[in-house]
């Protein structure tokens, strides 16, 4: 039996033996070692070396392409010469002119080609084969030799790899024909694993680097065997430096409600990394209390099934509760007027306490959407973008578009290109007001053959989505045409989304809010009846959720009230009421229920009324809810209550209604610490928050506007006033906020917002006058509501001020807090369950609002003390900060595994032997000891290290004054800098070869940039290709060309030197660990004596961006000097000023004891090896 005879069919979610199944087997064809034309060719140049060899090769490589490359059954096609020296591209086709391969080859160094260079690859293929990209990876192992060579060995191994599925190196013998290869597949698509090194672990690293210096976390989470998923999150708390904390309250309060971070979880990557094919990739968001949850929650949360059938002890439970419940029924028949009226208020249970598992992966109120959003979309906007230049708007409206034609994107490309284009224009431009902030974008000037990092782009997306999630459809994730922006996401007008977001539960989770905010869906369920009930229940209704309900009984609700306005003011928010209308006899169907959405106004509130009285309470579907069940079973549903048989089916989905359409943000406030003082005891407080996300900073904008234009505005901000509505009123409030744009009657003091300073008028002759008594089974029982509301204080500018205030500037106004009158039998605290409050006691006493006094509010003859309203959510941010800075998190082994990769010896470049200086020496044999690699025993050879300098100098002309720069421009002075180096310190010895690449990477930058600026006076730094040395881990600069009006300005022009001169020494790690820059001439004043400009006594950076504290891979050298300049250039505390004794050069150890010192008192951390890195 062949290595090729079985694949492995395994299931990742299970503990059941692998099965075997019988595959089709393919002989292994011996590859000769190189054919006769690619020896030819390297034997043609054989006279020349280096660079003039490398291009004498590529000229005769590229003739025998034209006259037909053949090797091996494959053709090399059009090789030509890439961008930079040494980089050349090819493409690979099959005997039959089928594509096989794009791949760019660039040499490291043309100076000693072909002996002692070292070969770096890559394909700008979209979804390449496994097998073929472990063809390109394996490049980098190839020793070194002429390049046609190298081509023929590339298509011997593409041969095979095509041939056998594996792109291992050709065997030496044939024993290894017996071994049987298994290849993993899923449950639902057969299919083989890659190889082996099918994860690429460089570009996994590469990816993770570019993760963290978004700040953001990424993971790795292995479930064994070659199943892995991938996880990148941040923390709430720094989610809300982006999101408004309001907003993430109002969506879930459950984000803020302990340390924990936002997760997105990336699977089906099929074992392999890159994934080979994003579109199946399956993402899942939610939140833990690590950076990355646990493995088998992570797990269970992949899994896409769950139990869901009773078993026989779910069959007793359910036995058990339904004959309790009808003997309770039963019992009712001997109780008095008093036990029923305690029956109908019922108590809602304490919480049971939860054991805290951070490691578990808890989805939240937005989860299903973005999961949805996700899955449906990201990648396919994500292609469009890349195939048409559009940024994330632009894009999302083509694949909307094309979603909705059900046409080629082509076709509605030529339609939709500019209305794209506009999106994109807008969403910049909204970006530029600064009210909302979005994540970079890593698309952005990303070519389409560039690698795509995808754990990163996704979170990117979902933090943009998230953070506009408002704006978009809920369920069919398309952008909203609607002028209110509300403050919790919603659906469009769609019927589809409508039936979507209610029926099957697409929107925030009901069950969720009924266990965690039950008073609060009491109170909406209450609002939505007495809305009903007394006729004026309007938009929105619970229209195209396919609602079937019996024929409605009109005569229990009552004819809409006329409006009642005070001096002919109508109150905001309630929207004009219709006229009776007839009561036409409903159609029935085969069931003997009505179609909802076809039935009159009247009748839709009578089946509004009927449904809700058909509900159990909320108090018991809490109970019931949070029954424990056993691992694997699905969690109970409302449903399955036993009180769902005498409810009408109809009524579990008005109830999704009624608490989903709320898009406003209520909070029950708990204790008497946050409370209003001054307060009739009958009114229960709550947060209330209606409007955009972002509505609180264009609130304060509003503010600061006011403060320039009047003196008391300074001093007095904002006034306070309350806003008072019968309770039917609010069930349009809640949803539309206060808005004054359809008027029943005329108004006697103008259009606008009506507010009134004392509030016994809002809770008297506005907010009383209900007609009808309210739900029955409301614990809440509200009778009136009324809002305070904060106002920008400038009243010169309201529509009127007296003796009302009359605002017609809705962003002048934010509302704080809503007073719910209530008929309860408990007071404020006795009625409040066990929940986890969110808010964090503070040390200090609650502030209140300093109110205008020339404005008081007031309760009849009591002053209203106010707390002020962001005071809480203050510290409850601080107090997650505090959780973050103290409990922060290592990377575990799996991740630092990634961040402390070295390329293996399949990844390194073979330089051959023998040589001493040789950066690396990697033997042939297989003894994977001697080939590993730790930081001490690398030393970065002086001949290496130079030979790599003079390639980069060689790319660089020599320094000349370019025409376009200033005849005053700065001049570099080679003997000024000579004097200063001739006593350095030996360079550092210690490297890896990722560092190697990741500095060389840098050097060629930092020359680009300074070969290519208009002026050294205006770049700033300049570094000479005379004093790069011998090791590329030690770089001299210069900084100079100070302001001239700056003390260190003067001082160096009264010493006549022409610049500070710099040392940078990089560590092993870079760039995950900082370099250290030191000063070597001239020397500063120290601090204790008078000195400044962040400079040490020893002359080292005082900077926490060159520690571990602030350092980020992603900063590059040319911006750390600009940093450093003006960290010198800062006045504060005090200027920089030279010394006394200026001209004695600093010494190496006493800028690490400075450096030790300036950490220290700042509470940074300095990083491991740096007492090493400079002795």
């Amino acid at each position: 039996m062949t290595s090729r005879d079985f694949i492995e069919i395994s299931d990742s979610d299970s503990d059941i033996p692998p099965k075997r199944q019988k595959t089709e087997h393919h002989l292994k064809p011996k590859m000769p070692s190189a054919t006769a034309l690619a020896a030819a060719l390297s034997a043609r140049n054989i006279n020349l070396r280096g660079r003039k060899r490398f291009i004498a090769d590529l000229d005769d490589l590229k003739a025998a392409c034209i006259q037909g490359f053949v090797a091996h059954g494959l053709v090399l096609k059009n090789v030509r010469s890439g961008d930079d020296e040494g980089d050349f591209r090819a493409s690979i086709k099959s005997s039959s002119g089928e594509h096989v391969l794009n791949v760019n080859i660039m040499l490291s160094d043309t100076a000693d080609y072909p002996k002692t260079h070292s070969f770096f690859s890559y394909s700008q293929d979209v979804n390449i084969a496994a097998n073929i990209q472990a063809v390109v990876e394996g490049i980098a192992s190839l020793s070194s030799r002429p390049i046609a060579e190298i081509m023929d060995k590339v298509l011997a191994k593409l041969a095979r790899a095509m041939n056998t599925g594996s792109a291992d190196s050709e065997p030496e013998d044939d024993e290894d024909d017996e071994d049987e290869d298994y290849t993993a597949m899923s449950d639902d698509d057969i299919y083989m694993t890659a190889p082996s090194n099918a994860m690429n672990m460089t570009r996994l690293q590469h990816h993770f680097l570019e993760i963290v210096a978004r700040e953001y976390r990424p993971g790795l989470i292995r479930f064994g065997g070659d199943d892995f998923c991938i996880s990148v999150s941040l923390s709430v708390v720094k989610l809300a430096e982006s999101i408004p904390a309001r907003a993430l309250m109002a969506w879930d309060r459950r984000l803020l409600s302990k340390s924990q971070n936002l997760v997105l979880l990336i699977s089906d990557l099929r074992g392999v990394y890159p994934p080979l094919d994003d579109t199946k990739l399956k993402f899942h968001v939610g939140l833990s209390g690590k950076y990355k949850p646990d493995k088998e929650h992570a797990k269970e949360s992949c899994r896409n099934f769950g139990l869901i059938t009773n078993d026989a002890e779910d069959e007793l439970r359910l036995a058990q509760e339904k004959a309790a419940v009808e003997a309770a029924m039963l019992n009712e028949l001997d109780m008095d007027e008093d036990d029923a009226v305690a029956i109908s208020v019922p108590k809602f249970p304490e919480d049971e306490e939860e054991e805290d598992d951070p490691g578990r992966f808890d989805k939240f109120s937005l989860s299903g959407s973005l999961d949805s959003l996700m899955n449906h979309q990201f990648a396919k906007v994500v292609r469009m973008r890349r195939k048409y230049g559009l940024g994330w708007a632009g894009a999302e409206l083509l694949f909307s578009e094309m979603e909705k034609s059900q046409m080629p994107e082509e076709v509605v490309l030529q339609t939709k290109l500019q209305a794209s284009q506009l999106e994109d224009k807008a969403e910049r431009a909204m970006i530029r007001k600064g009210t909302t902030i979005l994540p970079d974008d890593p698309l952005h000037n990303l070519s389409e053959d560039e690698d795509v990092n995808w754990p990163l782009t996704a979170f990117c997306y979902l933090i943009r989505r998230l953070a506009l999630c408002t704006r978009y459809c809920i369920v069919c994730h398309n952008k909203l045409n609607a002028d209110y922006v509300a403050l919790k996401p919603y659906v469009c007008d769609a019927k589809l989304c409508a039936y979507q977001f209610y029926a099957l539960n697409h929107g925030p989770s009901l069950e969720y809010e009924i266990i965690h905010n039950p008073e609060t869906v009491d109170l909406l369920v209450s609002i939505s009846y007495f809305a009903a009930v007394e006729g004026v229940l309007d938009e929105p209704l619970p229209i195209g959720m396919g609602l079937r309900v019996p024929v409605p009984d009109v005569s229990r609700v009552l004819s809409a009230p006329p409006s009642r306005h005070l001096h002919g003011s109508m109150l905001a928010g309630a929207l004009p009421t219709p006229a009776p209308q007839s009561n036409p006899q409903a159609a029935l169907g085969d069931d003997n229920l009505c179609d909802f959405d076809t039935l009159e106004k009247r009748q839709m509130r009578a089946a509004v009324v009927q449904l809700l009285d058909s509900l159990p309470s909320i108090g018991d579907m809490k109970k019931h809810l949070e029954r424990k069940v056993k691992p694997g079973k699905s969690k109970p549903k409302l449903a399955t209550m036993p009180e769902a048989l005498d409810v009408i089916p109809a009524a579990w989905q008005l109830l999704r209604w009624c608490v989903g359409s709320c898009t406003a943000y209520l909070e029950e406030i708990s204790t008497v610490e946050e409370s209003i003082k001054n307060v009739e005891a009958g009114w229960k407080q709550y947060r209330f928050s209606v409007g955009a996300p972002e509505l609180e900073a264009k609130f304060n904008a509003a503010v600061e506007e006011a403060k320039a234009k009047n003196a008391n505005t300074k001093k007095y901000p904002a006034l306070y006033a309350f806003h008072g509505s019968p309770i039917r009123n609010w069930h349009s409030i809640i949803r539309n906020g206060l808005w004054y744009k359809e008027v029943a009657n005329g108004r006697a003091y103008g259009d606008g917002v009506y507010l009134a300073k004392d509030g016994q008028i809002s809770m008297g002759t506005y907010a009383s006058g209900n007609r009808a008594t309210g739900w029955r089974k409301s614990k809440v029982c509200p009778s009136s509501c009324v809002a305070i509301v904060e106002v920008v204080n400038l009243p010169s500018e309201f529509v009127s001020s007296s003796p009302y205030f009359v605002v017609n500037k809705t962003h002048w106004l934010l509302v704080r807090y809503l007073l719910v009158k209530t008929q309860a039998k408990e007071d404020l605290d006795a009625g409040t369950s066990k929940k986890a409050s969110l808010q964090t006691k503070s040390q200090l006493p609650t502030p209140f609002v300093k109110l205008d006094p020339a404005h008081p509010l007031t309760l009849g003859p009591n002053a209203i003390q106010i707390p002020e309203p962001t005071f809480q959510l203050e510290c409850l941010l601080r107090a997650r900060r505090d959780e973050l800075s103290a409990g922060d998190e290592n990377p575990d082994n799996e991740d630092q595994a990634v961040f402390e990769h070295v390329e293996s010896s399949q990844d390194l470049n073979v330089k051959g032997k023998g040589r001493a200086d040789d950066p690396m020496v990697i033997d042939d044999d297989e003894d994977e000891d001697e080939n590993e690699i730790e930081f001490e025993d690398y030393k970065p050879p002086v001949r290496a290290a130079s030979s790599m300098f003079a390639t980069l100098i060689a790319r660089q002309p020599q320094y000349k004054v370019n025409k376009s720069r200033p005849a005053n421009d700065w001049v570099h002075n080679p003997e000024y800098v000579r004097a200063a180096v001739s006593q350095l310190m030996p360079p550092p010895e210690m490297s890896t070869p990722s560092a190697t690449m990741a500095v060389q990477k840098e050097l060629k930058a930092l020359l680009k940039e300074q070969k290519a600026c208009n002026s050294f006076r205006e770049l700033g730094w300049y570094m000479s290709e005379e004093f790069m040395g011998d090791n590329l881990f030690q770089w001299i600069v210069e900084v100079h060309s100070f302001d001239e009006k700056l003390p260190i300005a003067k001082d160096l022009k009264d010493k006549k030197l022409n610049s500070l001169i710099f040392e940078i020494r990089f560590p092993p790690d870079y760039p995950l660990s900082p370099p250290f820059f030191r000063i070597i001439t001239p020397r500063f004043l120290p601090f204790i004596q008078g000195g400044g400009g962040h400079i040490t006594g020893g002359g080292s950076i005082c900077m926490d961006l060159l520690t571990s504290s602030g350092w980020l891979p992603t900063y590059n050298i040319a911006s750390v000097l600009l940093q450093i300049k003006l960290a010198i250039s800062n006045l504060d505390p005090r200027p920089a000023r030279l010394a006394a004794n200026w001209n004695q050069p600093y010494g190496v150890l006493e800028a690490l004891q400075g450096y030790k010192r300036a950490a220290a008192t700042h509470n940074w951390t300095i990083p491991l090896g740096i007492d090493r890195l400079v002795r």
